[in-house]
């Protein structure tokens, strides 16, 4: 999704070699997702949802509708009620959270977990959507719906296989809904009795001339109703006058439900509210405050614990908020809806800015997500979980207002995804830091050219070497000019531009920058410290590329014995080692050496990383090398094949890992003396490398 110059990508990956086809399917009792409906329901016909999905014969598509309407008048608890009481019509019933591709896609992610359970995601969403269009008898809704572009593919994919019901706040008009095939309902305000027998319901208080007066100054709003029950129900001398009277003294124009009116309603609803929450427990503001800049939904409560020395004081404000409906909880989740959020960062603008609450929510998810993004696998769950609120932190504070610390947490985030294989998004992110470190701290800050430097390495990654090198080149001579020679950082940007000048061929500067790296980060860092192991491996690579064999063979020999006993086994690190080494003793001829220890390596990393990790991923690659050279040709074709395949789905037709394997598989099948498919995909390959990478690269 692309609002301007921000952009937000999100990948849902799933193993599919664990997934049964789409086509199979469990049957037994309905399965369902939908959340817990108000307990009071009032003034609403469910019929209407009935005929609406029995389709018009006007070019409405039957099995589709949508409920629109201003936010805040009950499309949501509308369908939720249909849905649970229409349960017995249906195998299956899924709620979606639909407000961004990325949600849509998390949320048909979860109901393939929720019939097949899995250890990864890749495509879960592609899954969902395959049983859906395979498996009649289901409903699926779609709710909180931003944009209906974003789902019109998906609602081509399925029409006519079950029914769907999408609530978004947008009005598209006739012509655009009968173009989206959605049958449309308006959803309009609550008969005046039906607002006065929802306050008396909801408050357990019965007062019709007092719940009418009330009733008329919130526009019959079921929102602002329920707001208003609670808030009264918690306040043993307010009764409904005395509510109104508190609106009154707020503000001293009291909007009726027309247009904005009512949205400005609902924002002093709830400003009263919190001002009484905040007089009874001013942790409650702190707590509110801080959610307004994170994700809406899915936020473990324990990243709000450090608001306070004691947790349970935490507890009790997160408590609080939920008892007046303010903020929804469960399973150790909390969400907030969107537009609580929206009048609460409104509000802080006028009380004061909101410096200190975007201040509080970034050193709060900084405490919250676990150390090395990329070498950590243990804290991959939690940077999965977290990272919807890192992105909606970077995408509602406006750049201007960004600071370093959050251009440090977003330049993490931006590594945790090119760790797992999403780079595209990752390097989008890791402009977006450089650009606003550069006008924040200015070009020779530390921080922004930690930043060029993370951006130059991703760069590498994908092939666009050109503009890596250009850029490591750049970040190393201020390094050198700003830090020192010796300067940890720029030994670090004298390694990366060395990888880079090898990754195009020109291998003698590699090689002598190499070693003086490594001669550098002995004499300044000692021979076990990390950076020095990488710089070993660094440069028995570029010994290897030379065809200085020997050397290259000693040196990863020394860098696997290294890592073992520094960083254990299971390290990434001490893997890509391991992985080295198998790959430099196939082309020397120890093919037996070779097999064995790409097979401990893959094992390894499948146990650590997962399936579909980019590491597992060049593992598979390179054992199918090994077998080929091995003279083991049906197993290497057997295994290219699968490699590629995997390739293309995890990391996109277009990457550099994915068009090589295309080329060794092309190689296998000419071994194999299937000349034909090898000239074929070599043809392919040949394309693809000149447009990717360039008619020069090596």
């Amino acid at each position: 999704m692309q609002v301007g110059d921000h952009t937000s990508q999100t990948n849902v990956q799933v193993g599919g070699q664990v997934l049964p086809p789409a086509q199979r399917v469990r049957d037994g009792s309905v399965v369902h997702n939908l959340p817990a409906p108000s307990r009071v329901f009032v003034g609403r016909d469910l019929t209407q949802l009935d005929t609406l999905l029995a389709g018009d014969g006007r070019g409405v598509a039957a099995g589709q509708a949508a409920v629109h309407g201003l936010g805040g008048i009950g499309k949501s608890e509308l369908v939720l009620h249909y849905a649970r009481g229409r349960l017995d019509r249906y195998r299956l019933v899924w709620w979606v959270n639909a407000d961004s591709p990325g949600s849509l896609a998390v949320g048909l992610g979860g109901l393939t977990r929720r019939l097949h359970p899995a250890a990864t995601l890749t495509d879960a969403y592609e899954w969902a959507v395959g049983w859906l269009q395979a498996n009649p008898g289901w409903l699926l809704v779609l709710d909180n719906v931003e944009d209906i572009d974003h789902i019109l593919g998906l609602l081509g994919l399925l029409h006519g296989r079950g029914d769907v019901l999408v609530t978004t706040r947008r009005d598209v008009s006739g012509a655009w809904w009968r173009r989206s095939w959605l049958a449309p309902l308006r959803l309009g305000v609550l008969a005046r009795q039906d607002s006065v027998d929802l306050l008396h319901r909801l408050t357990e208080r019965v007062d019709p001339a007092g719940a009418g007066r009330l009733a008329e100054q919130l526009g019959d709003l079921p929102l602002a109703l329920e707001q208003a029950a609670a808030y009264i129900s918690h306040h043993q001398d307010v009764d409904f006058d005395a509510y109104r009277g508190r609106l009154t003294e707020r503000f001293t124009r009291t909007a009726t439900y027309a247009g904005a009116g009512t949205q400005r309603t609902i924002a002093e609803v709830w400003r009263i509210t919190m001002g009484a929450l905040t007089r009874r427990l001013p942790l409650a503001g702190r707590v509110l405050d801080v959610l307004a800049w994170l994700a809406s939904d899915r936020l473990p409560v324990d990243v709000l614990y450090p608001l306070a020395d004691d947790v349970d004081d935490v507890r009790d404000a997160v408590a609080l908020l939920a008892s007046y409906n303010m903020i929804s909880r469960a399973d150790g989740l909390i969400g907030v809806h969107r537009l609580v959020q929206a009048v609460t960062r409104a509000n802080q603008h006028d009380n004061g800015g909101v410096e200190g609450p975007v201040a509080e929510a970034v050193r709060l998810l900084r405490a919250a997500l676990p150390a090395d993004p990329w070498g950590n696998p243990a804290g991959w769950p939690r940077w999965t979980t977290l990272l919807p609120h890192v992105d909606a932190l970077t995408m509602t504070v406006p750049p201007a207002a960004r600071t370093r610390e959050q251009l440090h947490l977003a330049d993490r985030a931006a590594t945790f995804r090119q760790g797992q294989g999403q780079h595209v998004a990752a390097i989008t992110q890791f402009v977006q830091v450089l650009a606003d470190g550069q006008r924040l701290l200015g070009d020779n800050h530390p921080d922004t050219l930690t930043w060029g430097n993370n951006l130059a390495a991703a760069y590498g990654e994908v092939g666009r070497v050109g503009e890596a090198i250009s850029l490591q080149e750049q970040v190393l001579a201020t390094r050198r000019r700003v830090l020192g020679d010796d300067h940890p950082d720029t030994l670090t940007s004298g390694s990366n531009l060395a990888v880079a000048y090898g990754e195009v061929g020109r291998v003698g500067e590699a090689i002598s920058l190499h070693e003086r790296v490594l001669a550098d980060r002995r004499r300044v860092l000692g021979d076990d410290h990390p950076d020095t192991l990488i710089s070993g491996g660094n440069l028995a690579a570029a010994y290897r590329s030379a065809g200085r064999t020997n050397e290259a063979i000693i040196l990863y020999e020394q860098a696997l014995t290294d890592r073992r006993r520094v960083l254990g086994d299971d390290r990434p690190s001490t893997l890509i080692s391991g992985h080295n080494l198998a790959v430099i003793y196939g082309e020397v001829g120890r093919f037996g050496e070779a097999i064995s220890l790409h097979e401990r390596v893959l094992a390894d990393r499948r146990r650590v990383l997962g399936d579909d990790h980019p590491d597992t991923l060049t593992s598979w690659s390179n054992l199918a090398i090994a077998y080929g050279r091995a003279g083991r040709t049906g197993e290497a074709i057997s295994l290219h094949e699968r490699v590629l395949a995997d390739r293309r789905r995890v990391l996109g037709d277009d990457h550099p890992d994915t068009v090589a394997s295309g080329h060794n598989l092309a190689a296998a099948y000419g071994r194999a003396g299937r000349t034909g498919e090898a000239i074929s995909l070599h043809e392919r390959v040949l394309a693809d490398r000149r447009r990717v990478l360039g008619d020069d690269h090596p």
